[in-house]
């Protein structure tokens, strides 16, 4: 099985061609250059003394709950031939599950989401799905940058900061991934801002350092 994955997940990164705001899993892209254009962004804003909004998103148990029916979707955005995307298919199709309980072992269960641990194609499955499904709300870098599933966005005013969350949550709702607003953060240099950033679920904890990716910022 393991040898299968790994040659469909070569065909997949020979095949996909991935937005300029990924940096997860992709050959010309790493964690240094997200790092940088996320360090550079805030460093020129502090220097100018200019406002910047940002935020760091998390996706709530994302990789155990994409639907199998936005991953075969994903692919054929991508432009997969449809004999790969039965291969996958294939992978995924009849995975059962159970769950254990103080009264016991529930009876079995059809699994139609989540992409599988430990499997050599999950990282690069999920990055397909994020891709296509948010390639049309995505801004140019450094104010959107993507990492598997770490996702960073940016704005220069508040309300501007604002609508791009929502959007951001809708779509992913659209295709059965939540935000988890208590653990998205966000972070501002504007001192004198004083309006707090409300999504759907409540408003965002502000923060005067954050992590991204291993690496520490403040404002």
């Amino acid at each position: 099985m393991k040898i299968l994955e790994r040659i469909v997940d070569r065909r997949i990164r020979e095949i996909v061609e991935l937005s300029s705001n990924q940096c997860g899993f992709v050959k010309t892209c790493s964690t240094t250059n997200a790092i940088h254009a996320a360090r550079l962004l805030v460093k020129k804003h502090l220097e100018r003394n200019a406002p910047l909004h940002v935020a760091f998103l998390d996706l709530e148990k994302a990789l155990d709950r994409v639907p199998h029916n936005v991953i075969w979707y994903s692919l054929r955005i991508h432009g997969f031939p449809e004999e790969l995307v039965v291969w996958i298919k294939l992978l995924h199709d009849g995975t059962r599950s159970q769950v254990r309980t103080p009264n016991g072992t529930s009876e079995e269960f059809r699994v139609n989401v989540g992409v599988h641990q430990g499997s050599a194609l999950s990282p690069p499955l999920f990055i397909l799905v994020t891709d296509a499904i948010t390639k049309d709300i995505q801004k140019t870098v450094p104010w959107t940058l993507l990492y598997a599933d770490d996702v960073m966005l940016a704005a220069n005013t508040n309300v501007e900061h604002e609508q791009h969350l929502h959007t951001w949550q809708d779509h992913l709702a659209d295709f059965g991934l939540r935000l988890n607003v208590k653990k998205t953060e966000n972070m501002t240099t504007d001192k004198n801002e004083q309006d707090t950033v409300r999504v759907s679920g409540g408003k965002l904890p502000r923060t005067n350092a954050f992590k991204y990716l291993g690496s520490y910022y403040q404002k």
